[in-house]
């Protein structure tokens, strides 16, 4: 961010400083692969190996507040908004279907929800959480309005990750696979994807897989051990999303579910492996954002980067995704390991902005020189019951702020 604009923001108070609080894939696990047990799994509870295990950052003081900010004015100027190609102020995108049932070749408006979008030629491909018995559903779309179920080649439904690791909790007819990233790093696709796999405090303990594909479509292959656990947190980790910095460096978002009367949900991040196989010896887990309360209730997550006109942002989903109060906030960040701020107290995307209710899972791109967020919201009448997906379009103020400027 521009020094002098980041002291506008400042001075404005519309920055909020964080809260306190060529590969080839394989089946086998791999050889480094030693479960072990680990003291914080109740008894009885499966076993997480220990190259799984990713200790939380230390918390941020409070003192970091005034930290972050004198580091955004202190660091070195990076060439201004105005400087970019110009950008084009959205022009709005409907999806519509024909049916809400998963039938290739028709098109599709049924339940899709956590959707997650990349461009592989003159197609666009989105995925999403687990649905019609599929752990990896895929849509493609050469307009972003009509969306079509990808096929086997013969006509047949398509699951694009059709055997998971035997990690996995529910791996059958495609349940317990949700929120995946998709990305396109080294010689071939990465998925990441949040799986239970065992149950801690009564409640289910999330892990993060990686599986590989030599194209967008897959079919994927999973590479074994899960990636990232957290058995201390109840709910584990979830809603893995897969960025590229500027240099092609791949980072992996997610969100930390907190430890129950000790610490906040976060999202954090990690470098990834040029490969796309894990994580990058010897990188950090960094905390980039933190529970603030308010709109967010009582946590955040679906985390997302994206680059756009200079400025990396973060989108994020919060509170309760089962009613209308979900929504999706931002926040603008000096890189993928943070630190990010808040510009606003307000979500961006919300029941009352959207005329949608519940907003959230949201994926950012870029398209026509205009940044789109691809989402899921509830139908209306049907909430809690009918996730569909919208694309919404948005725009760079001058002061780095984005405003809403079509829900889809």
């Amino acid at each position: 961010m521009p020094v002098a604009v980041a002291a506008g923001l400042l001075a404005s108070g519309l920055l909020v400083a964080c809260s306190e609080d060529g590969n080839k894939p394989s089946s086998a696990p791999p050889a480094s692969f030693t479960p072990a047990v680990i003291p914080d799994i109740p008894a009885g509870a499966s076993q997480i190996p220990t190259e799984s295990l990713v200790e939380p950052p230390p918390k941020q003081r409070p003192a970091d507040k005034q930290d972050l900010a004198a580091l955004r004015l202190r660091r070195k100027a990076e060439a201004t908004a105005a400087q970019f190609r110009k950008q084009n102020r959205p022009e709005p995108i409907r999806v519509v279907g024909a049916t809400t049932s998963w039938q290739p070749g028709s098109s599709y408006q049924g339940y899709f929800a956590d959707p997650d979008i990349v461009r592989d030629g003159d197609q666009w491909y989105a995925f999403a959480t687990n649905t019609n018995q599929m752990h990896l559903p895929i849509l493609s779309s050469s307009d972003l309005t009509t969306w079509r179920p990808i096929t086997d080649g013969s006509g047949r439904r398509y699951d694009a990750l059709p055997v998971v690791g035997d990690w996995v909790v529910n791996r059958n007819r495609g349940a317990g696979l949700w929120a995946p990233g998709v990305a396109k790093i080294g010689g071939g696709w990465t998925v990441a994807y949040s799986a239970q796999f065992t149950t801690v405090g009564g409640e289910r303990n999330n892990c993060i897989g990686l599986a590989r594909a030599g194209r967008a479509t897959g079919p994927y292959r999973h590479l074994g051990a899960p990636l990232a656990c957290a058995p201390e947190s109840r709910q584990g980790v979830i809603d893995p999303d897969i960025y590229l910095d500027e240099a092609g460096t791949p980072w992996m978002t997610w969100k930390f579910s907190g430890i129950y009367k000790r610490r906040p949900a976060g999202i954090f991040s990690r470098q990834l492996n040029r490969d796309g196989t894990g994580f990058e010896e010897g990188s950090q887990t960094y905390e980039i954002l933190t529970l603030a309360g308010g709109w967010e209730g009582n946590t955040i997550e679906n985390p997302g980067l994206v680059r756009f006109r200079g400025v990396t942002y973060l989108f994020y989903s919060a509170n309760a995704y089962r009613n209308a109060d979900y929504a999706t906030g931002y926040a603008i960040c000096e890189g993928p390991t943070g630190p990010c701020v808040r510009p606003s107290r307000t979500p961006l995307l919300s029941t009352a902005t959207t005329g949608h209710p519940g907003p959230g899972g949201a994926d950012a791109f870029v398209h026509d020189s205009s940044l789109r967020l691809i989402y899921h919201a509830w139908e209306p009448g049907q909430v809690g019951q009918l996730r569909r997906m919208r694309i919404a379009g948005l725009f760079q103020r001058d002061n780095l702020t984005l405003e809403l400027v079509d829900a889809g």
